[in-house]
């Protein structure tokens, strides 16, 4: 059966309206029917108890004189009324001297009330009447039983009848004036429910509601609806030309745009630029189901159908990366990038964008290449963990000589050295003539002082060229001081050592100064004194250290430069670690992503790798410590803690030293 709330309203209106009837009707006859048996019973028992006291009185001279025959002839005078059945006149000795239908015995009028008196007992009414004289007094008692019941019931049916056939000619009435009065009502909501059907299959938001204006609520409601709609039909224009507008938006934007369904991979929009990239036509994508499946590399397909409806699953914004054939057979690296649009908590499209990679690919191919190959040289030469990180700062460090070459090289391009060659140049052309053209000649008057001017600066350039040379050559003893400390790192790498905090923090910074220099960043100390040892591989602690630090210069880097201040402390907050903290001013960590920053792959840097952290988080725990981070949020800088074991046995070196 249709449920309630899915029939139309002019059903609603009638049901509600019958309903209501009914049950007022129902109410009234009840209450009606529950009167006229309350009265009735009331009636019946004072009809019965004046009967009784009628034929009480009747047969005072009958029982007076006990004429057995004139008290039977009164008592008979009840077949008159059917609902009496039996009545008995009982004199004060026991005997009785008349009755009427069948005779109640000691047991039966035992059930009787007391004198004058009348109550319902099973289904019947027992009265007892006294016959007193006002001479002799009490000279007998009458005893009569009336059935109430099968009176009682021939008046229920009587009323049943009547009140079935009000409710029924009510409810036919009710169905009649519901339906003729409820279309003042339904008829104009039906027309607006209508047009507004219409308006939601067509888009057509040029329809109105029509029809004679009404000064009611609905007459409100149609106008109101009315205005909606122009309203609708104006916004829709704007909205036209404002879509027209995001799509030659869209279609230069330097990725494909997109929009699938989230069940299945059906696209619903994709832009031009799908033919630029791959080489197709947005009508091949949206007219072919499985388009962009059938385009999938073999290799990447499964699993970038499975990443993709897994990532889509869980509602968040989400990429990742796969290849594609294009139109003219080449393989294309894809980044896909989307978000998931979400109704009532499920997903309802996905939207992004496909960004061609491949260049970006083969060049982290190469540099991937690159990057073995150094790490290939660096281990063997025992420093394959830090490679990465002493190669940077010696970069920089070669940065900083390139520059003082670069600009002895300029200098000695704008020597006035040329200036003094023509000047003697001229002097030879003069020669045997060379004091009438210093005196007489104008530009040999010029000469002597153009030569002491030209010494001048010769003096300067020298000056400046030996500043540099000596930036040059300070410069290479850096990257010496950082290759010979690499050295002796690499010597003793997985060997445990008992080691002072300060020392490994300070030998992290030496290799990193060339780049805070370079960066302008304050570096400040805060090292608790006379803390105990550390237990720990020094080349995995420099490790750990280095990756923070340039964690930390990466984080300030949109910093002012007066701005930029890293604070490294150390203290013992318990007895068995020392703690070292490295604090920035920087761009912080939103909390979402303190939860995942240790975890493998989890990168926020656009040339990051995500495995620093992680691969540090892991060397401490294997040396009995851990790694932690700390922010308050972004641009609130961050916090980097590292507890490593304090020492507990002295090495054997020490033992011997005491």
């Amino acid at each position: 059966m249709k449920p309630f709330r899915d029939r139309g309203i002019q059903n609603k209106v009638h049901l509600i309206t019958l309903v209501i009837c009914s049950v007022v009707l129902l109410v009234a006859t009840a209450a009606l029917f529950s009167f006229q048996v309350w009265n009735f019973r009331s009636n019946f028992k004072l009809n019965t108890v004046t009967l009784a006291h009628i034929i009480a009185n009747t047969s005072e001279a009958a029982v007076e004189f006990k004429d057995m025959a004139g008290a039977t002839e009164v008592v008979s005078a009840l077949k008159s009324d059917p609902a009496v059945i039996s009545a008995s006149i009982i004199l004060p000795d026991g005997s009785m001297i008349a009755h009427y239908g069948q005779a109640d015995g000691p047991a039966s009028q035992a059930k009787f009330p007391a004198d004058g008196e009348a109550n319902f007992v099973g289904g019947q009414l027992l009265v007892t009447q006294p016959i007193d004289l006002k001479s002799e007094g009490r000279v007998g008692t009458l005893y009569l039983r009336a059935d109430y019941q099968r009176t009682a019931l021939d008046l229920l049916a009587f009323y049943g009848k009547l009140i079935g056939m009000v409710l029924i000619i009510s409810f036919y009435l009710g169905v009649l004036l519901s339906r003729r009065l409820s279309r003042t009502i339904t008829d104009p909501v039906l027309h607006l429910a209508n047009t507004a059907k219409i308006v939601g299959e067509q888009k057509d938001y040029s329809v109105r509601v029509s029809g004679k204006p009404r000064g009611d609520e609905l007459g409100q409601l149609t106008d109101s609806f009315n205005e909606m709609l122009g309203r609708i039909e104006s916004q829709d224009a704007e909205l036209s030309l404002s879509r027209e507008k995001m799509e030659a938006l869209v279609n230069s934007i330097d990725g494909i745009v997109w929009e699938r369904t989230p069940d299945h991979c059906k696209f619903t929009f994709i832009s031009r630029q799908s033919e630029a990239i791959l080489g197709y036509d947005p009508k091949s994508w949206l007219d072919q189901a499985d388009f962009w499946e059938s385009k999938l590399h073999p290799q990447d397909a499964a699993k970038a159908i499975e990443t993709g409806r897994v990532l889509a699953a869980q509602g968040q914004s989400y990429a990742y990366e796969y290849r594609m054939h294009a139109a003219d057979g080449r393989t294309v690296w894809i980044r896909e990038s989307g978000m998931v649009l979400v109704e009532n908590g499920r997903p309802a499209a996905l939207r992004g964008i496909l960004q061609d990679i491949t260049r970006q690919k083969k060049d982290a191919e190469q540099l991937d290449k690159l990057n073995r190959q150094l790490l290939d040289t660096s281990r063997q030469a025992g420093m394959a963990d830090v490679a990465t990180g002493v190669l940077h700062n010696v970069g920089n460090v070669l940065n900083s000589v390139s520059v003082a070459a670069t600009v002895v090289g300029e200098r000695l391009q704008r020597s006035k050295v040329t200036g003094l060659q023509r000047a003697t140049a001229l002097m030879r052309e003069k020669n045997g003539q060379l004091a009438d053209f210093l005196t007489s000649d104008p530009k040999g008057k010029l000469l002597p002082t153009y030569l002491d001017t030209v010494a001048d600066q010769l003096a300067e350039e020298r000056n400046e060229l030996l500043t540099k040379v000596q930036s040059v050559a300070q410069n290479i003893e850096h990257i010496k001081e950082i290759v010979a400390m690499q050295q002796s790192y690499a010597k003793v790498s997985g060997a445990y050592e008992n080691l002072m905090a300060a020392d490994l923090v300070e030998d992290a910074l030496r290799i990193n100064l060339a780049a805070f220099d370079r960066h302008n960043i304050q570096v400040v100390r805060e090292f608790t004194p006379n803390l105990p040892p550390v237990c720990v591989d020094r080349h995995k602690v420099l490790q750990i250290l280095i990756n923070l630090l340039r964690n930390a210069k990466h984080a300030m880097e949109e910093l002012d430069v007066e701005s930029k201040r890293m604070t490294i402390s150390i203290s013992q907050n318990t007895s068995d670690r020392v703690t070292i903290a490295v604090r920035d001013n920087g761009l912080g960590i939103p909390a979402s992503n303190l939860t995942k920053i240790f975890n493998h792959g989890f990168t926020t840097k656009k040339d990051g790798h995500g495995f620093g952290l992680h691969s540090g988080a892991n060397a401490a725990k294997e040396m009995g410590g851990s790694l932690s981070a700390h922010s308050d949020g972004p641009g609130k800088g961050a916090e980097f803690t590292l507890k490593l074991p304090v020492a507990v046995i002295p090495q054997k070196s020490e033992l011997a030293r005491n």
